[in-house]
C-alpha cells in the first residue's frame, strides 16, 4: 500500500513537472513554427502547422545575422577569457594570501553585486565616449570585461578549500606563485570555472540594452541587437524571416547549453556544497 502511494505520488508530481516543461516549450515551439511560414500562411493560421515550409525565411534572416553572429562570438570569446582570467587571479589572491585591507576589499567587490546595472549605464557610456570606443566591439569587450564581481565570490571559495599543505609543498619544491595557480589552483578549479565561463558567456550574448546604447552601426551590432532591427527597424520583413532571424540568434545558446549541460550543473552543484 506504502510502496502503491508513493508511485501515485511521483506519477503527479512527474504530471506536473510535464506540464511545466510544456508551458516553457510552448512558446519556442510557437517561434520555430512561425518561422516557417510566409506573410499568407502567419495570417490564415498563426499557430497551425502549414504547408509548404517557408526554408526562404531562413536563407533571408541568416543574409542579415550573419555578422552579428560572429561579433556575438567574438565579444564572447575576448571578453570571457579576460575576465575569467583577471576573476581567477584575484580570487585566488584573496583566498591564499594574506595583507592589510583583505577583507574590505573583497567585501566591497561584493558590493558591486548589489548595484542595479541600469545605474552603470549612464557613466559607462560617459568613459566609452571619452575613450573613443563608441560603436566599436571594444565599447563592448572593455565593459564585459570588468564584469568579474561574482566570479570572484565564487572562485575564492574554491581556492580557500584547496589544502594548504598542497600548495606549501609546492613552494618548497621552488614553485612560484603563478605556477601554483595555474597547475594546482586552475585545474581544480575547473568546474566552477566552466560553470562560471557559460554563464559568462550567456549573459553577454543575451544582454540587450547595452549594445542598443554603444552599439547601433552594422560594425558592432549583436546578435540581439540585430534581431530587434530587421524586425523592426528598417528593414520590416515579412513575420516569418523576423521570426527566423530570432531562432538563428538564440540557436548557439541552446546548442551550448546542451553540449555543456552537465559541467554547468556540476561546477554550480559543486559551488553550493563548498559554499
Amino acid at each position: 500500500m506504502l510502496k502503491l502511494r508513493r508511485h501515485a505520488g511521483q506519477v503527479v508530481i512527474n504530471t506536473i513537472l510535464g506540464l511545466l516543461a510544456l508551458a516553457t516549450f510552448v512558446p519556442i515551439l510557437t517561434l520555430i513554427n512561425l518561422s516557417f511560414k510566409d506573410v499568407y500562411q502567419f495570417g490564415a493560421n498563426p499557430m497551425g502547422l502549414t504547408l509548404p515550409l517557408v526554408f526562404e525565411n531562413y536563407t533571408l534572416a541568416w543574409r542579415f545575422m550573419r555578422d552579428p553572429l560572429w561579433h556575438n562570438i567574438v565579444i564572447g570569446l575576448v571578453a570571457t577569457t579576460a575576465s575569467l582570467t583577471m576573476a581567477a587571479l584575484t580570487a585566488f589572491v584573496f583566498a591564499r594570501f594574506e595583507f592589510p585591507g583583505r577583507d574590505v576589499l573583497f567585501f566591497a567587490f561584493l558590493l558591486i553585486l548589489f548595484v542595479p546595472g541600469t545605474v552603470l549605464l549612464v557613466p559607462t557610456f560617459q568613459l566609452i565616449i571619452q575613450l573613443g570606443m563608441h560603436n566599436t566591439l571594444w565599447a563592448l569587450i572593455v565593459p564585459y570585461s570588468a564584469h568579474q564581481s561574482l566570479m570572484i565570490f565564487v572562485l575564492r571559495s574554491f581556492f580557500a578549500d584547496l589544502p594548504a599543505e598542497m600548495l606549501d609543498a609546492a613552494q618548497v619544491d621552488g614553485a612560484s606563485t603563478l605556477a601554483q595557480f595555474w597547475h594546482i589552483g586552475v585545474p581544480l578549479a575547473l568546474p566552477a570555472l566552466s560553470a562560471m565561463a557559460i554563464f559568462q558567456v550567456w549573459w553577454i550574448w543575451n544582454d540587450y540594452a547595452w549594445p542598443t546604447l554603444v552599439a547601433n552601426t552594422e560594425a558592432a551590432r549583436t546578435a540581439v541587437t540585430g534581431v530587434i532591427f530587421f524586425s523592426d527597424g528598417l528593414y520590416r520583413p515579412e513575420p516569418g524571416a523576423g521570426m527566423a532571424a530570432a531562432v538563428i540568434a538564440a540557436l548557439p545558446m541552446v546548442l551550448l547549453f546542451l553540449f555543456t549541460m552537465r559541467t554547468f550543473v556540476a561546477g554550480l552543484t559543486a559551488g553550493a556544497v563548498k559554499q
